[in-house]
Formats: C-alpha cells, structure tokens, sequence
C-alpha cells in the first residue's frame, strides 16, 4: 500500500512536471513565432513566417492609422497652437537669435562695409519693426502656418516612413522592450495551465482506475 502510494505521488509529480513545462514551452515558442523566422522558410510541405515580418506592412499601416486618428494630427497641433500667446518676450527672443545669427554674423561679417550704416541703434529699430508687424498679423501668420502645415506635413506617411527604416530585429527589440512584463507573464500563465491540466488529467485517471 505504501509502495502504491509513492509511486501514486510519483506519477502525480512528474505529471505536473510534464504538463507544466509543455505548458510554458507552448506559450514560449508561439511568442518566439510572432517574429522568428524573420524570412519564409520551407518546412515539408509547409512555408513559416513569423506573424510579424510576414504582416509588416500591414501591421505599420495600422499602427500609422491609429496613431494619426487617435493619438496626434495636424488638427491637434493646431488647436495647441490657438492656445499659445504670442506675447513680446517671445518674440524678443526669436527676434534677437534670428539678428545675432543671421544679421550680425553672416550679412554684417561678409559685408564689412554695411556695418558703417547699420549700428546698434538701426538693428534696434529693425527688430522693433518686426516685432510689431508680428504681434499685429499674429492671427494672419498662425493661420498661414497651420495652412501650409496641413499641407505638407503627413503623419500617417512619417510614420510609415520611420517603420520600413527599422530592420526586423529593432522591430522585435522595440516590442519586447514595452511588453517584455506581459509576454513573461504568458509563458508563465501557460506553465501554470499545463501543470493545472496534468493535475486534471492525474485525477481523472485515479478516477478511472477506481471504476
């Protein structure tokens, strides 16, 4: 009775053992198959691809889609820029880097004659100028910018862009590195499965031998 009964608890462990390690090795490879084998391969009479390098344009569309619909578009950019003030110390700003680079460094150094007629004072009143043309037409010039940018700037094509310069590998670091957490959770959720089944499939057969 003894003996029957190690050998019951045996079975039962290596049972659990089996079913668990099945269980994670399962979950395992179906991660490892979301991006391996990076290119198709032939097995007997069937073709493996991983999920992802065989779906990669189709998955970066869809990624590009969601990220301009839900995540940031021209429009937002736009309303985020209606909520800016132009007030005078901003502009003073951009004003004295645009005169310091542009006018003191590359006009005024190539053409040494020209800093006889413009001094100090004249590039006070150049930047006043300015100043003031900008505050008056601010609107004008948001609305020209926002204009032009809803023109040239396409987020879903950026997008697509940056994704076909990613090799396969960064792809597949890139995922990893967001849902590394999630997918060992995976495996272990299927480790814990296969030994939860084995201890099932362990009772059961007690049962049977019963009967």
């Amino acid at each position: 009775m003894e003996g029957r009964l190690k050998h019951l608890i045996l079975q039962f462990l290596m049972m659990v053992a089996v079913g668990t390690l099945i269980g994670w090795f399962t979950n395992y490879l179906a991660i490892k198959l979301l991006f391996r084998p990076y290119k198709e391969m032939n097995f007997f009479f069937f073709k493996i691809q991983g999920l992802i390098p065989k779906r990669r344009d189709e998955i970066s569309e869809n990624i590009a889609d969601v990220v301009e619909k839900e995540l940031i578009s021209v429009d937002d950019i736009e309303n985020k820029l209606k909520e800016v003030e132009f007030d005078d110390g901003m502009i003073e700003k951009v004003l004295d880097k645009l005169v310091e680079e542009k006018l003191k460094k590359s006009i005024l150094e190539k053409n040494p004659l020209l800093k006889m007629i413009i001094n100090d004072s004249m590039v006070d009143k150049i930047k006043k100028y300015f100043k003031n043309m900008i505050l008056e037409n601010k609107d004008e010039i948001l609305s020209e910018m926002i204009k032009i940018g809803k023109e040239k700037i396409d987020f879903k094509e950026i997008i697509l862009e940056k994704m076909k310069n990613f090799s396969l590998e960064e792809i597949e670091k890139i995922i990893l590195s967001i849902s590394k957490n999630e997918l060992k959770h995976i495996e272990i959720i299927g480790g814990v499965l296969g030994g939860l089944i084995a201890v099932f499939q362990f009772l059961f057969m007690v049962l049977l031998k019963q009967i």
